[in-house]
């Protein structure tokens, strides 16, 4: 049986745009030393992979002014946070990991595809809002331990 893929990008790649993602919310744009500090790389990398995000029309890029998510971009980010809240929440709710579910939902989310990422659904109840109800801060779904 085959399964979708997961996704047409590396690792690598959604990390970047899933940062860029979570720090416009707040922000008209991501500066390149803050995706640094999220990410743990230096500044010049975040620059070249950067430029590669935008060759690949994920991202817009201004030096000095910040990087934006092109709609492609945003597609791509919001779709890999849902995937991760699906994975969070089973892990809280349907196993009891308490511990370290965001690091296990991080590994988790890059290798599980989005079909088999959507069947969580029949045991996690996503809130309609997700992604939009992450806590950048807190590393997970803001309403996840709500009664």
């Amino acid at each position: 049986m085959s399964h979708e893929r997961q996704s047409q990008f590396t690792e690598s790649v959604e990390m970047y745009l899933k940062e860029i993602y979570l720090l416009t919310r707040d922000d008209e744009s991501a500066k390149t030393g803050a995706i640094a500090d999220a990410l743990g790389v230096s500044p010049p990398s975040v620059s070249d992979r950067l430029d590669h995000l935008e060759e690949g029309g994920l991202v817009e890029h201004e030096k000095r002014r910040g990087t934006t998510l092109t709609d492609d971009g945003e597609e791509a980010a919001r779709r890999l946070l849902r995937k991760h809240c699906r994975i969070e929440r089973f892990l809280v709710e349907q196993l009891n990991v308490t511990e370290e579910f965001h690091e296990e939902a991080c590994r988790m989310e890059h290798a599980m595809s989005d079909d088999v990422a959507r069947r969580l659904d029949a045991f996690v109840d996503l809130p309609p809002e997700c992604p939009d109800c992450y806590d950048h801060e807190a590393q997970h779904c803001s309403r996840l331990f709500e009664d």
